[in-house]
């Protein structure tokens, strides 16, 4: 890696089908050589409102936007993105509706998302095990119906 170079975030909605089922992830970044360093960030998971925010230099990028639903008679929003880890710097907050945020310390775990609410799981600080990243929200089922 070279200094500055992003790291490219996933794509949401892989295969694409309608009604979206989330949206893209931000970019890392890494901003000194050799790798690792203390100046890594993780960009934020997408959510289903809205994109990740990219990492900005060390600080770990935002998880997206959740969205509103009042299928059970009050607005509540849910599906949030994960926030990014980092190395020693603050980790991105989780996406509006559940989202985890991320680690914000070498081993630091991510935040798991929020129950029922489907959303995901902050990343690990960049020296801790993968598995030390936050797990993702369960979701939930909602049937709603109309008697007569």
């Amino acid at each position: 890696m070279t200094s500055g170079s992003p790291i490219a975030g996933a794509a949401g909605n892989t295969p694409p089908v309608s009604p979206s089922q989330g949206n893209a992830g931000g970019n890392g970044s890494v901003r000194s050589s050799p790798f690792p360093t203390n100046d890594e960030a993780g960009g934020g998971g997408g959510g289903i409102g809205g994109a990740g925010a990219n990492a900005s230099g060390a600080t770990g990028g935002n998880g997206g936007n959740g969205a509103a639903n009042s299928i059970t008679g009050s607005s509540v929003t849910r599906a949030g993105g994960g926030g990014g880890g980092t190395a020693d710097n603050p980790g991105g907050s989780g996406g509006p509706g559940g989202g985890g945020a991320g680690g914000d310390d070498p081993s630091a775990p991510g935040i798991s998302g929020g129950n029922n609410t489907g959303s995901g799981g902050g990343g690990a600080g960049a020296n801790a095990h993968p598995v030390m990243s936050g797990a993702g929200g369960k979701g939930i089922v909602i049937i709603r119906y109309k008697f007569q």
